[in-house]
């Protein structure tokens, strides 16, 4: 008996490739809303979709192949740093999202320096500058409200389809070095309307970070591409000044209110509390609010804003993983340029030109993260980490791996199998839960079929039998559930004083008051609620509530640790999580 030949199109990486080149096209246009994040849901099930179609396909032609890379022993560091500093830290719940953004940018590096031939370059890029145009073009209408008969939501800072104008900003960022590097390459018109359309929505989104980052992008191109010192300065000299006329043009933008240095210095404080391992990854929001200052406080007050990010990944990063963590991270970024350079003297003309832009976008990104937040936006680090994977296709230094044992080849397709279905569970849960949430009433908001019936029925029960705590009980259910409070609060008293021991009275109060707006009433009561019966969970997730509307987010965390434990997949638990953090 003949082996069966393997299907044609599994021998094909070019056909992977096409799907990440759709992949690129469509990321830009899918909506990123709060919570939801269709665009996030995209970008990770589509690069780990591509990842284990090219493990497969490894196992199919029985060879894995990959480059050789200055920046592929850091990466790995840096990921299995990320494991073990997880699953070092106290706030697991909360340092899995950390995890899950080093583990995703990993993986796109890996799939795009795999997949992304020479030939197959530059549709992929094409197809990602696209998806760019579309969105940038849907930015600039979102200025206006809207061309003739197209209507768009009208902002005054534009954010497209980026959920915020700072993460529209550093994607603009991102996109404009390489889309000047195709032009000077071949002069097409597309790219002359392509970065019109990009420096129009960037400037509309007013996003300072951005601005800077891309001065600074433009400089590592001119230097990269300017052999003459005198053209160099010229360049640069021009430069200056045109964005220094920007500057003045737009100086209500400059002077818009921002305390990040106060933030910067607090958080340095924080490190300093802890500085070799730091709070644990993913952590600032909930230990920060202890080493705020009280001028930061008498400016943001805590109840009333919650600064769950230091405007800077790099001291953030300091800060929630000490020196350790920072300096794999600082090693991997050297890493990259230290290889990225190599690459580029390796490289002559128009391949030269398109590596010089690749390495001005890493350099925009990482430049603007020393003013916000865009990579704890998932988003925007993935696309860091996959400029990383497109130099990496410059490089063709490789090194085979025969996999040619049946046994190793048939253990390996189910355990990928296996790891296929545990990634698509964790990818899916806090999208599901966040569904789940959505589609559920609350208690409120919920009417009876017969109120006056059930109340009359009850209120003579309780005449007939005034010491059964229970009765009083069903009636504060069935008047909270008729907005009666003040009939509410009533029976539910009447409950505890028949019946002290009992903890649902307790929570069913706690939970009136915080709809009353007493919210240090309702934490008191949820709390003695939870001393009698602490295997609650709905008790416990109105506290954690309660503390995360007063800017206590690690008393909320901790509540929120402790639900879980009880229900690991319990979906108020896990978007109250993602809430914190967004």
């Amino acid at each position: 008996m003949e082996p069966r030949a393997t299907p044609a199109w599994l021998t094909k990486p070019g056909f992977l490739a096409g799907l990440l080149s759709l992949l690129l096209f469509l990321v830009p246009l899918v909506p990123d809303v709060r919570l939801s994040r269709p665009k996030l849901l995209l970008l990770e099930t589509g690069i780990y979709f591509l990842l284990f179609a090219c493990a497969f396909h490894s196992l199919f032609v029985k060879k894995l192949k990959l480059r050789f890379s200055y920046i592929l022993p850091p990466l790995l560091l840096y990921a299995a740093a990320s494991l073990v500093f997880y699953f070092l830290s106290s706030d697991k719940p909360v340092a899995l999202t950390e995890l899950k953004r080093s583990l995703l940018s990993s993986c796109a590096f890996i799939v795009v320096s795999c997949l992304v031939s020479a030939q197959a370059r530059n549709v992929v890029i094409y197809s990602m500058l696209g998806g760019s145009l579309l969105s940038f073009v849907y930015g600039v209408l979102q200025h206006s409200g809207g061309l003739w008969m197209i209507g768009v939501p009208k902002m005054d800072r534009v954010m497209s389809t980026f959920g915020n104008p700072i993460f529209f900003g550093v994607y603009i960022v991102t996109i404009i070095p390489v889309s000047a590097a195709l032009f000077i390459n071949s002069k097409r018109f597309f790219h002359i309307f392509l970065l019109a359309a990009a420096l129009w929505a960037l400037y509309l989104s007013k996003t300072r970070a951005s601005f800077i980052a891309l001065l600074f992008s433009a400089v590592v191109f001119i230097l990269l591409n300017t052999g003459s010192a005198k053209k160099r300065i010229f360049l640069l000299a021009g430069m200056c000044v045109v964005f220094a006329g920007f500057s003045l043009y737009s100086k209500n933008i400059w002077f818009r209110q921002q305390e990040h240095l106060l933030i910067w210095r607090d958080t340095l404080m924080m490190w300093a509390h802890s500085p070799w391992i730091g709070t644990g990854p993913g952590t600032f929001h909930l230990y920060f609010p202890q080493f705020a200052s009280a001028q930061l406080k008498a400016i943001w007050p805590q109840q009333q804003f919650i600064i769950n990010d230091a405007h800077n990944e790099f001291i953030q990063y300091l800060a929630e993983t000490g020196i350790i963590g920072f300096g794999i991270f600082i090693f991997l970024i050297f890493s990259f340029f230290k290889g990225a350079l190599a690459v580029l003297n390796r490289n002559t003309g128009r391949d030269r030109v398109l590596v010089s832009g690749f390495i001005a976008s890493a350099a925009g990104i990482l430049v603007q993260n020393m003013f916000s937040v865009d990579m704890r936006f998932i988003v925007s680090s993935v696309y860091l980490f996959m400029i990383f994977g497109f130099i990496e296709t410059f490089n063709n230094d490789y090194y085979e791996l025969k996999i040619e044992n049946t046994v190793l080849r048939n253990a390996s397709v189910v355990a990928l199998v296996a790891l296929a279905i545990f990634a698509g569970q964790k990818i899916l849960t806090p999208y599901i839960a966040n569904r789940q949430i959505s589609a559920t009433s609350n208690f409120f908001d919920e009417k009876m079929l017969e109120p006056l019936k059930t109340v009359n029925e009850l209120e003579k029960l309780a005449v007939q039998y005034p010491d059964k705590a229970v009765i009083f009980e069903k009636l504060g259910w069935v008047y909270s559930k008729e907005k009666n409070f003040e009939r509410a609060i009533k029976n539910y008293n009447k409950a505890i004083e028949l019946n002290p021991s009992s903890a649902g009275p307790y929570n069913n109060l706690g939970n009136i008051y915080f709809l009353l707006g007493d919210r240090d009433k309702a934490i008191a009561l949820w709390q003695r609620s939870l001393a009698i019966n602490p295997g609650q969970v709905d008790s416990r997730l109105n506290l954690a509530i309660a503390f995360y509307y007063n800017g206590q987010l690690k008393q909320a965390s901790d509540e929120v640790k402790k639900v879980l434990e009880i229900d690991p997949k319990n979906s108020k638990a896990l978007v109250l999580l993602k809430q914190m953090v967004e």
